[in-house]
């Protein structure tokens, strides 16, 4: 099998077997492999070649991922892995085989200490409270979501010490700020969206009383 390789835009080289296209590597890559555009491969070549060229290309995706913001390990092993099916830069690419290589890739972060689903949840938590006002119970359901592990959700969840009622009133000027609450529609729809953020009717109740007393 004849493996030869065309320059593409950027860093990229385009690599054909035998005339027909199959792949799309880093420049930098290719020019440290060690074969030679023309040269005969064998398969097991072509396959160590491919394998070792996507897995490159999803731990520079991760680490260019990781440097604007913590991921949650589940959440950037799936948007590693939609990100190279839908580049599909190599062809017969199977889905398997781009999940295994997408964990193996997090196993290795999280040894470096890059990818610390502990500090995400922390993280993530922290900017729910400031932004949202989410109860616990509404942060337990984010966490969940993003595939925190469960261990991992309660030890971060028992540090988190914020007051439901505190936290109601703050949505109440802010987020509902526009509502009348002596108008029994827009008061029932704002109890809607606080139950819908985890809170409880008793807390609601007692942050809208409050509330309306001050008003």
């Amino acid at each position: 099998m004849k493996l030869t390789a065309k320059p593409g835009k950027g860093e990229k080289i385009h690599l054909s077997l035998d005339g027909e296209y199959i792949a799309t590597v880093n420049a930098d890559y290719w020019f440290t492999c060690g074969i030679k555009s023309g040269s005969e491969v064998t398969p097991e070549q072509l396959e160590e070649l491919l394998t070792e060229s996507a897995r490159r290309k999803m731990m520079n995706k991760a680490l260019d991922l990781l440097s604007m913001r913590d991921y949650s390990r589940r959440e950037l092993s799936d948007k590693l892995v939609t990100k190279a099916w839908e580049k599909k830069e190599q062809k017969d690419m199977d889905l398997g085989s781009l999940k295994q290589e997408a964990s193996d890739i997090c196993d290795r972060l999280e040894e470096l200490g890059l990818l610390n689903e502990e500090r995400f949840a922390r993280s993530y938590v922290d900017e729910l409270i400031r932004r949202k006002h989410l109860s616990k119970s509404g942060l337990k359901t984010a966490l969940i979501q993003k595939g925190v592990q469960r261990d991992i959700i309660e030890t971060v969840l028992e540090e988190v010490d914020v007051d439901p009622v505190e936290q109601i009133r703050e949505l109440l000027a802010t987020k509902f700020k526009n509502r009348d609450l002596s108008d029994e529609k827009q008061k029932t729809r704002t109890v809607n969206a606080l139950l819908r953020l985890g809170y409880r009717y008793n807390e609601i109740h007692a942050a809208m009383g409050e509330w309306m007393e001050d008003e």
